[in-house]
């Protein structure tokens, strides 16, 4: 059995790890938070960065050259572009690079003719499988577009038949792609994504068995066909564990396999927490309900396993295995409810990788970057902002001294650690030092993900011009940035572009994004003051989800109920109108609500 609780000395060893660190963070907390806010607010690494020019095109920007080669219908272009990244992409012991980082940054799934260019790309070249990986790639992309990111019975029916048709379409593009060139690990690693949409299932798991027959040394295959075993996708915890030791078991001692373990315990980890999602508001019951599942899923086995698998750095290529080891524990500190494990498994990761995980040190910059980046992570979740940045300037100074195997990797993860300072900014609303701190990230590695903090920044700082171009710039890089589109819009109505601002905010109120219900009442607020009260209420009328308090937060739920109260007022329908500010009240006390409510009783009720 697999469900027998972790009851020797290495299980009481991780918990005994685990208090140490907690004793330790408790104990620096109050002095080292001060030194940190000054670390924050004087050293130029988060104020005002000093960069280098970049002289290499990065992978991203080459992919960049063919989404708009696609645009223009210059197909020969775009074809030589994706051989020079597939010339230069290698399977490592974890991953297949830099292929992995070009494709996804080609699609874009704001563009709605996007498609039809590369449809006639797939025309054109009936052999080359290059432009129906990129087809799947868009599809898939586009799918969770639609979905988002909410379990399936928080979607829409709509957005859930969209998700399923593009879906489908996604996974005949890879299968397509496969039959045309099966030598391209990515091509099985995507459609195992897409088929993982699905949930568990015999298909999944004959895709499996191919793609790891075809490709056995390429390590996110693995990863991605485990995740699909978990209870969440409709797997179980036995077909997790069996999977493991299946290919993890009987590999050799020193075989990156062996850290199948390690993604185990982070699964594990991540089945307990959407089991205990019900505790989630209480964020003491949560870690109680996730530990108290650990105890009855995680064998005494798995985490001799697990420190075996984090000592295999002595013996691995170093910049891969922390590429692997930081994307794992990153998600585990990512994971709610898992403080206790979570960081028992980063101070077992940084013993086994020489470095320190103290919040102070006398010679920072000798640790593995990784690991310090790890603890500014874990410092950021629990929402100790100065104690992040400490670390994040560590992880920057340790980089220095690191060894990595081409000139764009160590870009890339300096601006990885610009981006999270970015992040930690945004967080304690130091608007100046996030719009730095995310430009370098730009600048030194081309990172877009959070572009957005640029343009949202200056809106903060009330310099809209400024605010406007970056909005811009963040959609030109990453078009499907929904963030960047809303600011936009906000931006756009500020300036009186009321028609174009629309626009961003229908896309935005289309999605399944958290903005959404804030684009869709600033919408209806625009047909308000423009008197069109009919265009207001087809507005509200036409997002259900405006009224739905499981998706929706209360508070903009009675704002949507009180708009469309008004809208009903004015067009005389009364008893609706009464409806919808009563209804409004319910969810929140806004005066504007219960002063309409009092008229319309006595409208409704007088002779």
């Amino acid at each position: 059995m697999h469900t027998s609780a972790p009851t020797t000395r290495f299980g009481a060893r991780i918990m005994a790890i685990a208090a140490i660190a907690l004793a330790a963070a408790a104990w620096t907390l109050d002095g080292d938070r001060a030194r940190a806010g000054d670390i924050a607010a004087t050293n130029d690494g988060s104020a005002s960065p000093q960069i280098k020019a970049r002289v290499i095109e990065l992978t991203s920007e080459k992919a960049v050259r063919v989404r708009n080669a696609i645009k223009q219908g210059d197909f020969a272009m775009a074809r030589r572009i994706a051989d020079e990244a597939v010339a230069s992409s290698k399977v490592t012991g974890w991953r297949y690079h830099p292929f992995d980082v070009f494709i996804t940054g080609v699609v874009d799934i704001a563009d709605p003719t996007f498609v039809e260019h590369l449809s006639a790309w797939v025309a054109q070249d009936q052999k080359d499988e290059i432009p129906l990986l990129i087809r799947a790639q868009y599809y898939h992309d586009l799918a969770w577009f639609k979905r988002g990111s909410r379990f399936s019975n928080k979607v829409e029916a709509d957005a859930m038949a969209s998700f399923g048709t593009y879906t489908q379409d996604a996974l005949a593009d890879a299968e397509a792609a496969i039959r045309r060139n099966d030598k391209n690990p990515y091509a099985f690693y995507l459609e195992l994504r897409i088929l993982r949409g699905f949930g568990a299932s015999q298909v999944m798991t004959d895709a499996s068995e191919r793609a790891i027959a075809k490709h056995p040394a390429f390590f996110p295959l693995y990863q991605i066909a485990l995740e699909a075993l978990e209870p969440k996708w409709g797997g179980t915890v036995g077909q997790m564990y069996a999977f493991v030791d299946e290919h993890a078991g009987q590999a050799d001692e020193d075989s990156p396999l062996r850290l199948l373990y390690l993604q185990l315990y982070a699964d594990l980890l991540n089945s307990a927490s959407t089991g205990c999602n019900a505790e989630r508001r209480d964020r003491d019951q949560w870690s109680q309900c996730v530990a108290a599942r650990m105890r009855q899923i995680v064998t005494a086995d798995l985490e001799k396993h697990v420190l075996a698998g984090l000592q295999l750095y002595d013996h691995a290529d170093k910049f891969e295995f922390d590429l692997v080891v930081r994307g794992i524990i990153s998600y585990m500190l990512r994971t709610g409810g898992s403080d206790v494990y979570a960081g028992a498994i980063l101070q077992l990761a940084a013993t086994s990788m020489h470095s320190d995980t103290r919040l102070k040190r006398e010679e920072p910059g000798h640790n593995d970057y990784v690991i310090d980046e790890l603890v500014a992570e874990s410092w950021y979740w629990k929402g100790f902002y100065d104690n992040a940045l400490t670390k994040y300037q560590d992880a920057l100074q340790s980089i220095d001294t690191a060894v990595f195997p081409s000139e764009e990797e160590k870009d890339l993860a300096l601006a990885g650690i610009y981006e999270d300072i970015a992040r930690v900014h945004n967080q304690t609303h130091q608007y100046a030092d996030m719009i730095a701190a995310e430009k370098a990230a730009v600048a030194i590695g081309n990172l877009t993900e959070v572009e957005h903090f640029i343009c949202y920044g200056y809106y903060r700082l009330k310099k809209n011009d400024d605010a406007l171009h970056a909005c811009d710039t963040a959609l030109e890089h990453r078009p499907g940035n929904i963030y960047a589109r809303y600011w936009r819009g906000i931006l756009l109505r500020d300036a009186g572009r009321t028609d174009d601002a629309l626009r961003d905010l229908a896309m935005v109120a289309g999605s399944e994004d958290d903005f959404r219900a804030g684009a869709a009442i600033d919408m209806s607020m625009i047909y308000f003051n423009r008197k069109d009260i009919k265009s207001a209420l087809n507005v509200l009328n036409g997002y259900p989800y405006l009224y739905d308090p499981t998706t929706t937060s209360r508070s903009n739920v009675a704002v949507s109920y009180n708009n469309r109260c008004y809208a009903y007022m004015e067009l005389g329908e009364l008893r609706k109108a009464l409806a919808d500010c009563t209804e409004s009240l319910k969810y929140g006390s806004l005066p504007d609500a219960y002063r309409k409510q009092q008229e319309l009783v006595r409208r409704v009720s007088g002779p």
